[in-house]
Protein backbone atom coordinates (compact mmCIF):
# COMPACT_ATOMS: atom_id res chain seq x y z
CA UNK A 1 0.00 0.00 0.00
CA UNK A 2 1.02 3.77 -0.78
CA UNK A 3 1.39 6.43 1.65
CA UNK A 4 -1.21 8.90 1.93
CA UNK A 5 -0.33 12.39 3.27
CA UNK A 6 -2.67 15.24 4.24
CA UNK A 7 -1.65 18.49 3.79
CA UNK A 8 -2.99 21.41 5.64
CA UNK A 9 -3.17 24.96 3.91
CA UNK A 10 -4.52 28.41 5.73
CA UNK A 11 -6.37 30.75 3.03
CA UNK A 12 -3.21 32.61 2.46
CA UNK A 13 -0.80 29.60 2.39
CA UNK A 14 -2.44 28.51 -0.88
CA UNK A 15 -2.37 32.46 -2.23
CA UNK A 16 0.25 33.39 -5.02
CA UNK A 17 2.13 36.50 -3.97
CA UNK A 18 0.68 39.51 -6.08
CA UNK A 19 1.80 42.36 -7.21
CA UNK A 20 -0.80 44.87 -6.29
CA UNK A 21 -0.89 48.77 -7.18
CA UNK A 22 -3.48 51.22 -5.01
CA UNK A 23 -4.04 54.13 -6.88
CA UNK A 24 -5.59 56.84 -4.61
CA UNK A 25 -6.66 60.31 -5.68
CA UNK A 26 -7.10 62.05 -2.72
CA UNK A 27 -4.74 60.26 0.43
CA UNK A 28 -3.31 61.87 3.01
CA UNK A 29 -1.44 61.19 6.13
CA UNK A 30 -1.80 62.11 8.54
CA UNK A 31 -5.80 61.27 7.70
CA UNK A 32 -8.17 64.12 6.38
CA UNK A 33 -10.81 60.91 6.84
CA UNK A 34 -11.74 57.51 7.62
CA UNK A 35 -10.97 56.32 3.94
CA UNK A 36 -7.19 57.54 3.80
CA UNK A 37 -7.13 55.31 7.09
CA UNK A 38 -8.63 52.43 4.88
CA UNK A 39 -6.04 53.11 2.22
CA UNK A 40 -2.76 52.96 5.07
CA UNK A 41 -3.84 49.45 6.65
CA UNK A 42 -5.22 47.75 3.87
CA UNK A 43 -1.80 48.68 1.97
CA UNK A 44 0.28 47.77 4.82
CA UNK A 45 -1.96 44.72 5.64
CA UNK A 46 -1.58 43.30 2.35
CA UNK A 47 1.82 42.98 2.27
CA UNK A 48 1.84 41.52 5.84
CA UNK A 49 -0.24 38.38 3.99
CA UNK A 50 2.69 38.34 1.49
CA UNK A 51 1.84 40.52 -1.53
CA UNK A 52 3.88 43.31 -3.02
CA UNK A 53 1.22 46.19 -2.47
CA UNK A 54 2.40 49.64 -3.19
CA UNK A 55 0.80 52.86 -3.18
CA UNK A 56 0.77 55.39 -5.95
CA UNK A 57 -1.08 58.72 -5.06
CA UNK A 58 -1.31 62.61 -6.28
CA UNK A 59 -0.86 65.39 -5.30
CA UNK A 60 -2.10 68.64 -6.81
CA UNK A 61 -1.10 72.65 -6.03
CA UNK A 62 -3.38 74.47 -4.23
CA UNK A 63 -5.88 71.15 -3.19
CA UNK A 64 -5.41 70.67 0.24
CA UNK A 65 -7.64 67.40 -0.18
CA UNK A 66 -4.95 65.64 -2.34
CA UNK A 67 -1.62 64.17 -1.44
CA UNK A 68 -0.57 65.81 1.80
CA UNK A 69 1.73 63.10 2.77
CA UNK A 70 5.43 62.00 2.50
CA UNK A 71 5.59 58.82 0.89
CA UNK A 72 8.94 58.49 2.36
CA UNK A 73 7.43 58.06 5.77
CA UNK A 74 5.42 55.71 5.09
CA UNK A 75 5.39 52.15 6.15
CA UNK A 76 4.65 50.67 2.69
CA UNK A 77 6.45 51.33 -0.41
CA UNK A 78 4.56 54.67 -2.09
CA UNK A 79 4.96 56.96 -4.97
CA UNK A 80 3.53 60.35 -5.82
CA UNK A 81 2.68 62.02 -8.76
CA UNK A 82 2.57 66.14 -8.52
CA UNK A 83 0.58 68.18 -10.69
CA UNK A 84 0.94 71.80 -11.15
CA UNK A 85 -1.65 74.42 -10.57
CA UNK A 86 -4.81 73.69 -13.15
CA UNK A 87 -2.12 70.48 -14.71
CA UNK A 88 -4.02 67.67 -13.21
CA UNK A 89 -6.39 67.71 -16.19
CA UNK A 90 -8.48 63.96 -17.57
CA UNK A 91 -5.39 63.91 -20.07
CA UNK A 92 -2.53 64.10 -17.90
CA UNK A 93 -3.88 62.08 -15.47
CA UNK A 94 -4.14 58.96 -17.76
CA UNK A 95 -1.08 59.80 -19.13
CA UNK A 96 1.01 59.68 -15.99
CA UNK A 97 -0.85 57.43 -13.95
CA UNK A 98 -0.77 55.16 -16.81
CA UNK A 99 3.07 55.24 -17.58
CA UNK A 100 3.53 54.66 -13.80
CA UNK A 101 1.61 51.41 -13.90
CA UNK A 102 3.51 50.14 -16.86
CA UNK A 103 6.16 50.04 -14.62
CA UNK A 104 4.71 48.39 -11.85
CA UNK A 105 3.35 45.49 -14.23
CA UNK A 106 0.66 44.85 -11.10
CA UNK A 107 -1.19 41.86 -11.44
CA UNK A 108 -4.09 43.89 -9.63
CA UNK A 109 -5.06 47.54 -9.35
CA UNK A 110 -7.30 48.66 -6.33
CA UNK A 111 -8.62 52.09 -7.76
CA UNK A 112 -9.65 53.66 -4.26
CA UNK A 113 -10.72 57.29 -3.90
CA UNK A 114 -11.47 59.59 -6.36
CA UNK A 115 -14.33 60.96 -7.86
CA UNK A 116 -15.54 61.63 -11.94
CA UNK A 117 -11.55 61.09 -12.78
CA UNK A 118 -11.66 57.48 -11.79
CA UNK A 119 -13.79 56.70 -14.90
CA UNK A 120 -11.53 57.67 -17.09
CA UNK A 121 -8.77 55.88 -15.21
CA UNK A 122 -10.36 52.28 -15.45
CA UNK A 123 -11.19 52.64 -19.02
CA UNK A 124 -7.64 53.55 -19.71
CA UNK A 125 -6.40 50.69 -17.42
CA UNK A 126 -8.90 48.00 -18.93
CA UNK A 127 -5.99 45.61 -19.84
CA UNK A 128 -5.44 44.93 -15.94
CA UNK A 129 -7.80 43.72 -13.43
CA UNK A 130 -9.22 47.12 -11.84
CA UNK A 131 -11.22 47.03 -8.72
CA UNK A 132 -12.94 50.01 -7.66
CA UNK A 133 -13.05 50.54 -3.90
CA UNK A 134 -16.60 52.77 -3.20
CA UNK A 135 -16.48 54.68 0.36
CA UNK A 136 -19.65 56.29 0.05
CA UNK A 137 -22.55 56.75 -2.84
CA UNK A 138 -19.79 58.57 -5.49
CA UNK A 139 -21.66 55.95 -8.04
CA UNK A 140 -24.81 56.83 -7.73
CA UNK A 141 -25.02 60.70 -6.76
CA UNK A 142 -23.46 63.11 -9.19
CA UNK A 143 -23.97 66.30 -6.72
CA UNK A 144 -21.66 64.71 -4.63
CA UNK A 145 -20.68 61.87 -2.23
CA UNK A 146 -23.58 62.12 0.30
CA UNK A 147 -27.08 61.65 -2.14
CA UNK A 148 -28.86 63.76 0.78
CA UNK A 149 -31.08 66.50 -0.48
CA UNK A 150 -33.13 68.74 0.98
CA UNK A 151 -32.75 67.58 4.61
CA UNK A 152 -33.47 63.59 3.19
CA UNK A 153 -31.85 60.87 1.55
CA UNK A 154 -32.21 61.60 -2.59
CA UNK A 155 -34.14 58.68 -4.29
CA UNK A 156 -32.29 59.33 -7.58
CA UNK A 157 -29.93 57.95 -8.92
CA UNK A 158 -27.11 58.51 -11.77
CA UNK A 159 -27.32 54.94 -13.58
CA UNK A 160 -31.45 55.14 -13.79
CA UNK A 161 -31.76 59.13 -13.62
CA UNK A 162 -29.15 60.79 -15.50
CA UNK A 163 -30.85 63.70 -16.33
CA UNK A 164 -32.33 64.54 -13.28
CA UNK A 165 -28.73 64.17 -11.54
CA UNK A 166 -26.57 66.22 -13.93
CA UNK A 167 -29.73 68.82 -13.93
CA UNK A 168 -28.96 68.61 -9.54
CA UNK A 169 -25.15 68.58 -10.10
CA UNK A 170 -24.94 71.35 -12.22
CA UNK A 171 -27.36 73.79 -10.31
CA UNK A 172 -24.80 72.65 -7.00
CA UNK A 173 -21.77 73.15 -8.57
CA UNK A 174 -22.74 75.84 -10.76
CA UNK A 175 -20.07 78.64 -9.29
CA UNK A 176 -17.13 75.85 -9.38
CA UNK A 177 -17.86 75.26 -13.14
CA UNK A 178 -17.97 78.79 -13.94
CA UNK A 179 -14.90 79.61 -12.39
CA UNK A 180 -13.37 75.88 -13.56
CA UNK A 181 -12.51 74.48 -10.00
CA UNK A 182 -13.19 74.60 -6.50
CA UNK A 183 -12.68 71.83 -4.31
CA UNK A 184 -11.31 68.63 -5.39
CA UNK A 185 -15.35 67.27 -6.41
CA UNK A 186 -15.46 69.81 -8.44
CA UNK A 187 -12.57 70.00 -10.48
CA UNK A 188 -12.79 66.34 -11.30
CA UNK A 189 -16.23 67.22 -12.41
CA UNK A 190 -14.85 70.21 -14.87
CA UNK A 191 -11.74 68.35 -16.30
CA UNK A 192 -13.98 65.10 -17.14
CA UNK A 193 -17.19 67.29 -18.50
CA UNK A 194 -19.10 65.30 -16.29
CA UNK A 195 -22.36 67.23 -17.05
CA UNK A 196 -22.40 65.89 -20.47
CA UNK A 197 -24.38 62.57 -21.57
CA UNK A 198 -21.12 61.29 -23.31
CA UNK A 199 -19.93 60.96 -19.90
CA UNK A 200 -22.64 58.78 -18.42
CA UNK A 201 -21.82 56.45 -21.19
CA UNK A 202 -18.39 56.03 -20.35
CA UNK A 203 -19.48 55.24 -16.76
CA UNK A 204 -21.93 52.11 -17.48
CA UNK A 205 -18.54 51.48 -19.62
CA UNK A 206 -16.11 51.76 -17.21
CA UNK A 207 -18.19 50.31 -14.04
CA UNK A 208 -18.82 47.17 -16.99
CA UNK A 209 -15.13 47.20 -17.47
CA UNK A 210 -14.38 46.42 -13.51
CA UNK A 211 -13.07 43.15 -12.89
CA UNK A 212 -14.94 43.83 -9.36
CA UNK A 213 -16.39 46.67 -7.11
CA UNK A 214 -15.99 46.53 -3.37
CA UNK A 215 -18.24 48.30 -1.35
CA UNK A 216 -18.73 48.82 2.90
CA UNK A 217 -22.11 47.27 3.60
CA UNK A 218 -24.57 45.17 1.91
CA UNK A 219 -27.01 48.40 2.60
CA UNK A 220 -24.84 49.56 -0.35
CA UNK A 221 -24.70 46.91 -2.67
CA UNK A 222 -28.17 48.30 -4.39
CA UNK A 223 -26.18 50.86 -6.22
CA UNK A 224 -23.24 48.61 -8.07
CA UNK A 225 -25.37 45.51 -8.45
CA UNK A 226 -25.86 45.16 -12.63
CA UNK A 227 -23.58 46.81 -13.04
CA UNK A 228 -20.70 44.63 -12.31
CA UNK A 229 -20.35 40.72 -12.11
CA UNK A 230 -18.47 40.69 -9.15
CA UNK A 231 -19.34 42.70 -5.83
CA UNK A 232 -17.37 42.65 -2.49
CA UNK A 233 -18.49 43.73 0.76
CA UNK A 234 -15.50 44.61 2.93
CA UNK A 235 -16.54 46.92 6.43
CA UNK A 236 -14.01 49.33 7.48
CA UNK A 237 -11.50 48.43 10.21
CA UNK A 238 -10.65 49.45 13.28
CA UNK A 239 -7.21 50.05 15.27
CA UNK A 240 -8.59 48.34 18.36
CA UNK A 241 -5.20 49.17 19.91
CA UNK A 242 -5.43 52.55 19.74
CA UNK A 243 -8.82 52.90 20.02
CA UNK A 244 -9.47 50.95 23.42
CA UNK A 245 -10.68 51.53 26.93
CA UNK A 246 -7.47 51.84 28.63
CA UNK A 247 -6.72 54.57 31.04
CA UNK A 248 -10.47 54.97 31.34
CA UNK A 249 -11.40 55.71 35.05
CA UNK A 250 -14.30 56.22 36.71
CA UNK A 251 -15.24 59.82 37.64
CA UNK A 252 -17.80 61.72 39.84
CA UNK A 253 -19.07 63.68 36.83
CA UNK A 254 -22.01 64.09 34.86
CA UNK A 255 -21.88 61.47 32.19
CA UNK A 256 -20.68 62.98 28.96
CA UNK A 257 -22.39 62.46 25.92
CA UNK A 258 -20.15 62.78 22.47
CA UNK A 259 -20.76 63.73 18.88
CA UNK A 260 -18.05 63.35 16.83
CA UNK A 261 -17.13 63.39 12.82
CA UNK A 262 -18.38 66.66 10.49
CA UNK A 263 -20.94 67.80 12.83
CA UNK A 264 -21.67 71.11 10.92
CA UNK A 265 -22.96 69.26 7.95
CA UNK A 266 -26.72 68.81 8.02
CA UNK A 267 -26.42 65.66 7.00
CA UNK A 268 -25.30 64.44 10.48
CA UNK A 269 -28.24 65.30 12.18
CA UNK A 270 -26.68 67.67 14.97
CA UNK A 271 -30.28 69.61 15.41
CA UNK A 272 -31.87 66.57 16.42
CA UNK A 273 -29.19 65.87 18.68
CA UNK A 274 -29.23 69.38 20.00
CA UNK A 275 -33.26 69.38 20.48
CA UNK A 276 -32.70 66.10 22.38
CA UNK A 277 -30.63 67.30 24.78
CA UNK A 278 -32.97 70.14 25.06
CA UNK A 279 -35.52 67.84 26.37
CA UNK A 280 -33.55 66.10 28.73
CA UNK A 281 -31.47 69.10 30.28
CA UNK A 282 -35.37 70.50 30.68
CA UNK A 283 -35.98 67.48 33.24
CA UNK A 284 -33.32 68.51 35.63
CA UNK A 285 -30.68 65.78 33.67
CA UNK A 286 -27.08 66.30 34.13
CA UNK A 287 -24.95 65.45 31.28
CA UNK A 288 -22.21 67.66 28.92
CA UNK A 289 -22.92 67.02 25.34
CA UNK A 290 -19.13 67.37 23.53
CA UNK A 291 -19.38 67.82 19.99
CA UNK A 292 -17.10 68.31 17.02
CA UNK A 293 -18.17 72.37 16.60
CA UNK A 294 -16.69 75.15 16.55
CA UNK A 295 -15.38 76.59 20.11
CA UNK A 296 -16.93 80.10 21.16
CA UNK A 297 -20.49 81.21 19.83
CA UNK A 298 -23.61 81.07 22.01
CA UNK A 299 -24.07 77.76 23.34
CA UNK A 300 -26.19 76.55 25.82
CA UNK A 301 -24.58 75.35 29.40
CA UNK A 302 -24.82 71.64 28.49
CA UNK A 303 -23.16 71.60 25.34
CA UNK A 304 -19.30 72.24 25.08
CA UNK A 305 -17.48 72.59 21.72
CA UNK A 306 -14.19 71.18 21.28
CA UNK A 307 -13.52 72.10 17.68
CA UNK A 308 -11.74 69.86 15.11
CA UNK A 309 -9.93 67.13 16.67
CA UNK A 310 -6.59 65.61 14.67
CA UNK A 311 -6.44 62.02 14.44
CA UNK A 312 -3.92 61.54 16.78
CA UNK A 313 -6.21 63.07 19.55
CA UNK A 314 -9.30 61.18 18.60
CA UNK A 315 -9.01 57.72 21.15
CA UNK A 316 -8.94 60.76 24.22
CA UNK A 317 -11.78 62.11 23.44
CA UNK A 318 -13.73 58.54 23.30
CA UNK A 319 -11.92 57.73 26.50
CA UNK A 320 -13.27 60.80 28.19
CA UNK A 321 -16.66 60.32 27.06
CA UNK A 322 -19.57 57.89 28.83
CA UNK A 323 -22.12 57.31 25.74
CA UNK A 324 -21.51 58.04 21.85
CA UNK A 325 -23.83 59.40 19.71
CA UNK A 326 -24.31 59.04 16.00
CA UNK A 327 -27.40 60.76 14.63
CA UNK A 328 -26.88 60.94 10.83
CA UNK A 329 -29.52 61.88 8.39
CA UNK A 330 -28.04 60.67 5.40
CA UNK A 331 -27.62 56.64 4.69
CA UNK A 332 -24.46 56.52 6.46
CA UNK A 333 -22.11 53.87 4.11
CA UNK A 334 -20.88 52.61 6.66
CA UNK A 335 -20.31 54.54 9.97
CA UNK A 336 -16.48 54.53 11.06
CA UNK A 337 -17.39 57.08 14.48
CA UNK A 338 -19.40 54.36 15.87
CA UNK A 339 -17.18 51.32 14.94
CA UNK A 340 -14.48 53.61 16.30
CA UNK A 341 -16.30 54.27 19.95
CA UNK A 342 -17.71 50.17 20.25
CA UNK A 343 -13.25 49.60 20.05
CA UNK A 344 -13.33 52.67 23.21
CA UNK A 345 -15.78 50.24 25.03
CA UNK A 346 -18.74 53.13 24.77
CA UNK A 347 -22.33 52.02 23.91
CA UNK A 348 -23.11 53.96 20.75
CA UNK A 349 -26.79 55.40 20.30
CA UNK A 350 -27.58 55.87 16.86
CA UNK A 351 -29.55 56.42 13.66
CA UNK A 352 -31.19 53.39 11.95
CA UNK A 353 -29.88 54.00 8.77
CA UNK A 354 -27.22 53.07 6.20
CA UNK A 355 -24.46 50.88 7.14
CA UNK A 356 -25.33 51.80 10.77
CA UNK A 357 -27.69 49.03 11.35
CA UNK A 358 -25.09 46.46 9.94
CA UNK A 359 -22.16 47.77 12.81
CA UNK A 360 -24.69 48.45 15.73
CA UNK A 361 -26.60 45.49 17.17
CA UNK A 362 -29.55 47.25 18.30
CA UNK A 363 -30.29 46.48 22.70
CA UNK A 364 -26.57 44.75 22.56
CA UNK A 365 -23.91 46.87 21.77
CA UNK A 366 -26.56 50.30 21.83
CA UNK A 367 -29.44 51.76 20.75
CA UNK A 368 -31.23 52.25 16.97
CA UNK A 369 -33.67 55.50 16.78
CA UNK A 370 -35.14 56.91 13.67
CA UNK A 371 -33.74 58.79 11.93
CA UNK A 372 -34.32 62.88 12.98
CA UNK A 373 -36.72 61.95 15.98
CA UNK A 374 -35.31 63.53 18.07
CA UNK A 375 -38.17 62.20 20.86
CA UNK A 376 -37.05 58.84 19.98
CA UNK A 377 -33.49 59.88 20.89
CA UNK A 378 -34.39 61.40 24.06
CA UNK A 379 -35.70 58.23 25.23
CA UNK A 380 -32.84 56.15 23.95
CA UNK A 381 -30.22 58.49 25.86
CA UNK A 382 -32.59 58.78 28.94
CA UNK A 383 -31.99 54.91 29.55
CA UNK A 384 -28.17 55.32 28.88
CA UNK A 385 -28.11 57.90 31.36
CA UNK A 386 -29.85 56.56 33.61
CA UNK A 387 -28.23 52.72 34.02
CA UNK A 388 -24.53 52.99 34.07
CA UNK A 389 -24.85 49.29 34.45
CA UNK A 390 -26.34 49.17 30.96
CA UNK A 391 -23.42 51.56 30.00
CA UNK A 392 -21.20 49.57 30.76
CA UNK A 393 -22.19 46.29 29.68
CA UNK A 394 -22.91 47.66 26.24
CA UNK A 395 -19.66 49.30 26.01
CA UNK A 396 -18.33 45.65 26.59
CA UNK A 397 -19.98 44.19 24.29
CA UNK A 398 -19.37 46.45 21.47
CA UNK A 399 -15.39 46.39 22.24
CA UNK A 400 -15.81 42.64 21.92
CA UNK A 401 -17.70 42.82 18.51
CA UNK A 402 -14.84 45.51 16.97
CA UNK A 403 -12.08 43.18 17.83
CA UNK A 404 -13.59 39.72 16.85
CA UNK A 405 -15.09 41.46 13.32
CA UNK A 406 -13.39 44.60 12.33
CA UNK A 407 -9.84 44.65 13.48
CA UNK A 408 -7.51 45.28 10.75
CA UNK A 409 -5.66 41.79 10.91
CA UNK A 410 -8.12 40.22 11.08
CA UNK A 411 -10.39 41.69 9.00
CA UNK A 412 -7.77 41.70 5.95
CA UNK A 413 -6.91 37.64 6.63
CA UNK A 414 -10.68 37.51 6.25
CA UNK A 415 -11.97 39.33 3.29
CA UNK A 416 -8.90 39.98 1.01
CA UNK A 417 -7.61 37.23 0.20
CA UNK A 418 -11.01 35.93 -2.01
CA UNK A 419 -10.46 39.74 -3.79
CA UNK A 420 -7.35 38.81 -5.47
CA UNK A 421 -8.42 35.61 -7.22
CA UNK A 422 -7.70 35.10 -11.09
Amino acid sequence: MGSYYVLLFTVTDCLFVMRITIIDLLFSWPPHGGADVDVFHVARGLRALGHEASLLFVREASCWERGQADPGMLPFPADQISFAENGMTEENVVAQVGERVARYEPDFIVLTQGYFLKVPLILALQRYRVISRCYAHETACHKDILRFKNGAPCPNEYRRTPDICRACALESRRADVLKGGGDAWSREYVATQAWTPAFYDRFIAAMRALYAVVVTTEQMRPQVAGLCDRIHIIPHGVDTARFDPAGMAPQEKPPVILAAGRMEDPAKGMKALLDAAAMLADEGRRFELRATLPEGGAYPVWLKPVGKISHDDMPGLYREADVCVVPSLWDEPFGIVALEAMASALPVCASRVGGLQDIILDETTGLLFERGNAAALAAALRRLLENGQMRRTMGKAGRARAVEHYGWDALIERHYPSLFTC
